[in-house]
């Protein structure tokens, strides 16, 4: 009888107790917001940009493969046997321009200038200074052999022709080569050894064009 009077006193408390438990957390549908991050300061900004401006720009690959193939001409590049070749040819130049000059040949003359010469002997500023020169030296001759330098007749050259006439054929018969100096790969300085001197006086200036050696300004 005492147990069922207490069983009955509990069971109230046992009930209000099942009915009050933890309530189970509603599922949210809605994703989590994200982590928050620490707000970005000016200053961080601005070391940022400056990096990115200071950052050196690539140059372009043509630039620099340009200037890796950039070189500068050195005559002690050139072999022994391209220069004896040179010479040896240069040698029969000359010769060839002596028999040509003796007899007179201005057509055969012209056939050994570049464009470029030809063009600069037949210009009016050159022709003018041969003049002068030309002039001085007939005085020259004249004083040399007792007559009046001032009576000399100015010669005036007009023409490459007569430049030719009056100033190549009476100094330029018996040129002699004696040694050559390059200048480029494909462009070479003349010279003949004055002995009594012993000065190398330029000959000419001579570039290969189309496998011939011309004469150049």
């Amino acid at each position: 009888m005492k147990k069922s009077i207490i069983l009955l006193l509990l069971l109230p408390g046992l009930v209000l107790s099942c009915g009050t438990g933890p309530k189970p957390e509603a599922v949210s549908s809605e994703p989590e917001p994200a982590e928050s991050t620490a707000p970005v300061t000016p200053s961080e900004v601005t070391e940022h940009v400056e990096e990115v401006v200071e950052a050196p720009a690539e140059e372009p690959v043509e630039v620099l493969a340009a200037t890796s193939k950039e070189e500068v001409f050195d005559p002690n590049n050139v072999s022994k046997a391209v220069y004896q070749a040179a010479k040896l040819e240069i040698t029969y130049l000359i010769y060839d321009l002596n028999f040509i000059i003796r007899h007179k040949d201005y057509n055969a003359w012209v056939t050994h200038l570049s464009d470029s010469y030809y063009e600069e002997i037949s210009g009016k500023n050159f022709l003018e200074e041969k003049t002068e020169e030309l002039y001085r030296r007939d005085q020259v001759v004249a004083q040399n052999i007792g007559r009046d330098p001032n009576m000399v007749e100015k010669r005036v050259l007009k023409t490459a022709r007569d430049y030719f006439d009056y100033v190549v054929v009476p100094s330029r018969v018996n040129d002699r080569l004696d040694d050559i100096d390059f200048l480029s790969e494909d462009r070479v300085r003349a010279y003949t050894v004055d002995e009594r001197r012993g000065q190398r006086l330029v000959l000419y200036d001579l570039a290969s064009i189309d496998h011939k050696w011309l004469i150049v300004n």
